[in-house]
């Protein structure tokens, strides 16, 4: 049924390809999709992403950093039994991950001094990963 012109038009862009005849299967062309339009990519766009995603691992990595810290800080006061599998490895992960810390600030008890270069190492990775977030592109 063909629509007066005003009308074919409007079919035309509401139903786009839907309302036309579907092809028989006769001919060249016939049968095969039609070929996709592309669409120049826009490169700022896809760095934009990229960039955004190294930052979502970056702030991700200094957040677990830090709550490793709290862990090592709260197992260390904490009366916990270093011979359990799970201490003895979060206590592992502290020290190495304290490692640039380590000895910034010494004192008499070797466990005091272990809490406050944990917390020194536990502050600095959190504004490390608050600094990520406020760079251009950080935010997610």
């Amino acid at each position: 049924m063909r629509l007066p012109g005003s009308l074919q038009k409007l079919d035309d862009r509401v139903l786009g390809d839907r309302g036309k005849p579907r092809p028989t299967g006769h001919g060249p062309d016939e049968g095969k999709a039609p070929p996709r339009e592309r669409r120049p990519r826009d490169g700022a766009a896809a760095g934009r992403r990229v960039l955004a995603t190294v930052y979502r691992v970056a702030r991700l990595v200094f957040l677990v950093l830090a709550l490793i810290m709290v862990l090592g800080i709260v197992l260390t006061l904490a009366p916990s039994n270093p011979g359990n599998v799970i201490v003895r490895n979060v206590l592992e992960l502290a020290e190495a991950a304290a490692g640039p810390f380590k000895d910034v600030f010494t004192q008499q008890d070797p466990e005091r001094q272990t809490i406050v270069n944990y917390a020194l190492a536990a502050v600095v990775y959190v504004l490390a990963a608050t600094l990520v977030r406020k760079l251009p592109g950080g935010k997610s």
